[in-house]
């Protein structure tokens, strides 16, 4: 059974953080909670206070922490009337640890720390609180983590039965309304809900309805269970697609087998449905090239290693688009090829313009800004306008672009801020390749922004340089491909002066 054993109450300032530093480390040590944990949670606590005081549009008013125990793990959570963070999801799950820091709001550290880290915006709960919450599993628990079963049933004895067939096999949470049933779910996402069908103030289809409407749980499995006799009502829930119906009384090892079954069963469904729609994004997120640009030879490479991010490149006359899109698993790969189709749209729309690259970052970046869409998106982009034998190039975050030859390797100083983080404006870098030079553009899957580049990594370049240039292309994609761990999409592309334009 969970346990809150403080919470405090208190409007959001910085001096605030330091104050409940210290009283959550009395607390978790009269809970006997290891120093190295205990310092963690201090962490986290000044982080999201400090958040709240800094980075919301609307600052938070009123903002609550509550400490909660059971048997397999202690939770933190912050609840707050203010904005809702932007970017949660794609700033935990970055490949990029700069433009992560660049938020300041220290999330990916704080994952880090905890075995959950999870939010939930205002919008999706009834009291409009927004909520940040941390969890560590006790040791002796993570390795053998039970499934989880959300119980939902206003009738107690009922709910104790249940808990006495299932408490020995699952973590059970338990909820004698919808409301709070809905609010449990949002929390701990468990693998299975058990409803009652027939509740004041609304039963199982209610919720199953509720939860259809939040991304993050929308596909948990669901069990009606009711000792109903009103056979409309009945039909009514039933018209929804729940996974089963059971009546009561049950028998435990019928319930068991029934569970059993079900998890399987949307094990099976998320793993084939995942399987599918990655592909189909991956299909569709798939960058290509011509072989020659104006007076450019290009090679263009790719990779795609795991779920999660999503590079792409563009080219409208000539002018070129190399992009980098943020996310993780399969609902950020999916996310990331709707928006890579909305944004080669609006790219698209705005090349038939032919803005000089600085211009067009300009519009993109207000957006970014401004845009429902794209404000809750992190992306780096970079566009490259091709001129007679000249290369003009802007960034928004990319990584800088490389200038190769066989003598040296030397980036291209074209910086600038993530869309939508900045108004101060883009510079633009002219480029003239020499004969015997190429332009590297690439992802951060091929070497980080803020990675000090090896020198195994320079002695590749520099050998590239001497082989032709699909050959080369090849090459230094393999040394993507020989990596212990690949981490995140990787895009190449080569871009050499066509030796019949030089002149």
């Amino acid at each position: 059974m969970e346990k809150v054993f403080a919470r405090w109450s208190f409007e959001p300032a910085l001096e605030s953080a330091q104050q409940y530093r210290q009283l959550l480390a009395v607390k978790l040590a009269e809970q006997s909670i290891p120093q190295q944990i205990i310092e963690n949670f201090q962490l986290a606590i000044s982080e999201l206070i400090v958040n709240l005081c800094r980075y919301p549009l609307t600052k938070a008013k009123n903002a609550s922490v509550q400490l909660l125990v059971n048997e397999h793990y202690l939770s933190l959570e912050l609840y707050d009337d203010g904005a809702s963070f932007r970017n949660f999801s794609q700033y935990i799950n970055s490949k990029q640890p700069m433009s992560a820091a660049e938020s300041g709001m220290g999330l990916k550290l704080i994952d880090s720390l905890f075995d959950e880290l999870f939010y939930v915006p205002g919008c999706y709960r009834d009291d409009g609180l927004n909520l940040m919450a941390c969890k560590y599993y006790f040791a002796d628990r993570v390795q053998n983590k039970a499934k989880s079963i959300l119980l939902v049933d206003d009738d107690q004895v009922y709910q104790a039965v249940l808990t006495a067939y299932l408490q020995d096999d699952y973590q059970l949470y338990q909820a004698g309304s919808v409301s709070r049933g809905y609010e449990l779910l949002l929390r701990h996402q468990p693998d299975l809900v058990i409803c009652d069908i027939n509740m004041p103030g609304g039963g199982g289809g209610y919720l199953f309805d509720l939860l259809q409407h939040v991304p993050a749980v929308a596909c948990t499995a669901f069990i009606y269970l009711s000792g109903c006799a009103d056979k409309q009502l009945i039909s009514e829930a039933l018209s929804r697609p729940i996974d089963a119906f059971v009546e009561k009384p049950v028998q435990r090892q019928q319930l068991i087998q029934l569970i059993e079954k079900t998890i399987e069963r949307q094990s099976y469904l998320s793993q084939q449905m995942h399987k599918e729609l990655f592909a189909r994004a991956t299909l569709g997120l798939q960058p290509q090239l011509p072989r020659k640009i104006g007076a450019f030879d290009c090679a263009l490479r790719h990779c795609i290693p795991q779920e999660g991010g999503g590079d792409f490149v563009l080219l409208h006359q000539s002018q070129l688009l190399m992009a980098d899109l943020m996310g993780h698993g399969l609902q950020a790969k999916t996310y990331v090829y709707a928006l890579a189709g909305y944004l080669r749209g609006l790219c698209s729309l705005l090349s038939q313009q032919q803005l000089a690259p600085c211009k067009l970052l300009d519009l993109l970046s207000n957006g970014f800004a401004d845009d429902p869409v794209l404000c809750e998106t992190l992306a780096t982009i970079a566009v490259i306008n091709f001129s007679a034998k000249q290369l003009n190039i802007a960034s928004a975050g990319h990584p800088e672009p490389l200038l190769i030859s066989s003598e040296a390797i030397q980036s291209v100083a074209v910086q600038g801020p993530l869309l939508g983080l900045s108004q101060a404006g883009y510079r633009e870098q002219k480029v003239q390749l020499a004969i015997g030079q190429r332009l590297l553009l690439y992802s951060d899957g091929f070497l980080d922004a803020g990675e000090e580049m090896s020198p195994e990594m320079l002695n590749k370049l520099q050998y590239s340089a001497q082989l032709p240039l699909q050959q080369a292309a090849d090459y230094l994609m393999q040394s993507v491909y020989d990596r212990e761990l690949l981490r995140d999409d990787c895009t190449l592309v080569l871009l050499q002066l066509d030796p019949n334009f030089a002149g």
